[in-house]
């Protein structure tokens, strides 16, 4: 396909858009303009199938670091380039001609006619993308747009080189760089189309948002999005499986069928353990004088289990949107009870760290028990509690966690942070998390009997399993992922349990717990998403 055989491409029944006009039109290029990802059509362009294989396999490290959050798009892109291109070759004469043939050819259909009405409007139309302008000014050329996109840098001889010389035109970069390109656009008018998360600040900036829509009607970006768990949810799960295989052998499956008694107990308590956080969650909303609806609460609240896999669970700050968007209550005093919520666990399981250490280093001094129990409330909860400096360290801190959509929200927040901070729902919120975490960990233990450790007590397993859980969100890894397992497999086997016993216990207890969270988030937010419009606003005080 040609650019100028573009022009006689029929523009459709496309209709005229209902909303303003806009003073310009951004189009995101992969998998909205296009169909597929443009650096990766590049990469395939330029080497044989078994070579691209060979160089894919040695991304693959720093494309499961992308996925995960562990490393920036920006140094991921650059190790691409560096692999799929040869530093210092000449690029402008590998990419032109059959490549920009081959960009036509994956234009979409309704995204291209959407272009085109565009430009038959008058309007500005202007391409914004992370992937490199040395090949996609070919793309902008053809259809005859402006073109905003990811800068590299060139050799002394004038050549493109593998490496930045501009931020990666990601995210809120891509609405920086637009700012700086368009200079004062009247009225703010901007109609945006996008995609993907990298396009979430550019559609929440535009005044006309398009997101995965052709349509004249503008389709704001969700409120939350489960495509970044993906990649975590397959990774983890296959790990567990190479794991479970390594560590049992042919015996996996034999052994996993016996099981089914204790995992099923083992789940009823972990679903009892969710119904009393349920009980603390209504408990810190009481003190807040909020009331949203018991069954769109709930709803809500399960759902945002969905997003507990995110680096210190940030991503459950989804509910404080939804609660927001479906009952009509204000954002800032349902972050301050997600926080709260977050340092009672913190408490509860150093409560419980406190009470078990007699178990796991044999102390036989019953005058520690109490004192532990003192300790682990009051010096977390007391140097928290009335102190406005240190609520104030608490919310910069909560700031620079919380998804930009939220982060500007926790600023104002200490008086809801004050009525939460009071000593009574405080110890209430603690002790309910004592008893769930110790839910949890009978659940562990549970399956350890059913393995045929009988040498370790239930308090060693909620030892174990608590334990773990904090060295997991200290590690401020996706939902702890490999710190929480390899702390949890440590701890049995410092108490006797044999590593092919504790890896496969281990493994069972996270897919109960966090998969198994997460797994029930998914239903409850599609649940949620098909009855939004049957949940009445509520009156909040």
């Amino acid at each position: 396909m040609s650019p100028d055989s573009l022009s006689s491409l029929p523009s459709g029944s496309i209709e005229r858009s209902t909303t303003a006009n806009p003073q310009a039109v951004v189009f995101d290029v992969d998998g909205t303009l296009l169909t597929t990802d443009s650096l990766v059509l590049l990469a395939r362009q330029l080497h044989r199938p078994w070579r691209y294989w060979q160089l894919a396999l040695l991304f693959l490290p720093f494309w499961l670091g992308l996925k995960l959050r562990l490393i920036p798009a920006a140094i991921a892109k650059e190790r691409f380039l560096s692999l799929f291109i040869t530093s210092g070759s000449d690029l402008e004469r590998q990419v032109e001609g059959s490549f920009q043939d081959l960009l036509l050819k994956h234009l979409r259909p309704a995204a291209l006619r959407r272009l085109r009405w565009h430009q038959q409007q008058g309007h500005r139309v202007i391409l914004c993308s992370a992937s490199p302008r040395f090949y996609l000014q070919l793309l902008a050329d053809a259809l005859d747009v402006e073109l905003v996109a990811t800068e590299l840098q060139r050799s002394p001889d004038g050549l493109w080189q593998p490496r930045l010389a501009s931020p990666n035109c990601k995210g809120a970069e891509k609405v920086r760089r637009l700012q700086e390109y368009l200079g004062t656009i009247p009225e703010g008018q901007v109609e945006a189309y996008g995609d993907s998360a990298g396009d979430r600040e550019l559609l929440q900036w535009a005044t006309i948002p398009h997101y995965r829509s052709f349509g004249p009607e503008p389709r704001p970006y969700p409120p939350f999005t489960l495509g970044p768990l993906l990649p975590v949810v397959a990774v983890s799960l296959f790990a567990y499986g190479l794991l479970g295989v390594w560590s049992q052998g042919d015996q996996l499956l034999p052994i996993l069928g016996r099981l089914w008694p204790q995992i099923l107990t083992g789940l009823m308590l972990v679903l009892l353990g969710y119904a009393l956080r349920y009980g603390r969650w209504r408990l810190l909303l009481h003190q807040l004088r909020l009331y949203p609806p018991i069954r769109a609460d709930a709803r809500i609240w399960m759902g945002s289990y969905a997003f507990t896999a995110t680096p210190g669970k940030s991503g459950e700050a989804v509910r404080s949107l939804l609660l927001r968007e479906t009952c009509g209550i204000p954002a800032t005093p349902t972050l301050m009870a997600l926080v709260v919520e977050r340092i009672t666990d913190g408490t509860a399981v150093l409560v419980l760290l406190l009470l078990n250490l007699p178990l796991l280093f044999r102390w036989q001094v019953p005058i520690l028990l109490p004192l532990s129990v003192l300790l682990g409330i009051a010096l977390p909860l007391g140097w928290l509690g009335r102190r406005p400096r240190r609520q104030g360290w608490l919310t910069t801190k909560l700031q620079r966690r919380l998804p930009g959509r939220l982060a500007h929200v926790s600023g104002d927040s200490l008086q809801s942070l004050r009525q939460l901070m009071q000593p009574t729902p405080l110890l209430l919120a603690t002790g309910i998390g004592v008893v769930a975490w110790s839910l949890e960990g009978l659940a562990l233990w549970l399956l350890l009997q059913g393995l045929g450790s009988t040498s370790i007590s239930a308090g060693g397993a909620i030892l174990a399993h608590t334990s773990a859980g904090l060295l997991g969100a200290l590690s401020l890894l996706p939902g702890g992922l490999g710190s929480t397992e390899a702390g949890t497999v440590g701890l049995l086997t410092l108490q006797g349990v044999g590593v092919a016993v504790a890896t496969p216990a281990a493994l069972l207890i996270r897919l109960m717990t966090l998969w198994f969270a997460t797994g029930l988030g998914v239903v409850f937010l599609i649940i949620g998403k098909a009855f939004t419009l049957d949940v009445p606003k509520t009156n909040h005080q």
